[in-house]
């Protein structure tokens, strides 16, 4: 293992969380809703990345390759690498054909995903800690 930002980490963490707990009430109104379904899986790739380039795991290709890496490599489960692709797969939508958005086909996607972006978070913090990487998620900024 090479280094891992705690700080850096936090922050994503924190921005993660603060996404999950700001979608329910922000679902309706629809730049919200797209803001923060992609913010979702630009948040876990990123999160993702960080931990694969600490702990020198293969590089991964593309977004989806990310998820699939941290599951072989037991950071998340199966369940969880599953929904989180799910999402990855619109991604694309979001970047380039946010014009042609079909909301009301993507919401039920993410009400869904909802859960699986907590257990995310829950799973990447339990792999940190069972590595003995000194990372305490949700914590202040700054620390």
């Amino acid at each position: 293992m090479y280094f891992v930002n705690k700080n850096q980490l936090n922050t994503k963490l924190n921005y993660l969380q603060q996404l999950i707990t700001d979608y329910p009430q922000n679902k309706d109104n629809h730049y919200a809703f797209e803001r923060i379904s992609q913010m979702f899986i630009e948040s876990a790739v990123d999160i993702g990345n960080m931990i694969i380039d600490a702990f020198i795991l293969r590089d991964p290709g593309n977004y989806k390759d990310v998820i699939d890496i941290l599951e072989l490599e037991n950071v998340i489960s199966k369940e969880t690498q599953v929904q989180i692709n799910q999402t990855v797969e619109v991604r694309k939508h979001f970047v380039h054909y946010y014009d042609e958005l079909d909301v009301n086909k993507l919401v039920p996607l993410f009400d869904e995903s909802l859960a699986y972006y907590q257990q995310y978070i829950k799973e990447v913090t339990q792999f940190l800690k069972n590595e003995d990487v000194p990372i305490t998620a949700f914590g202040k900024k700054g620390e």
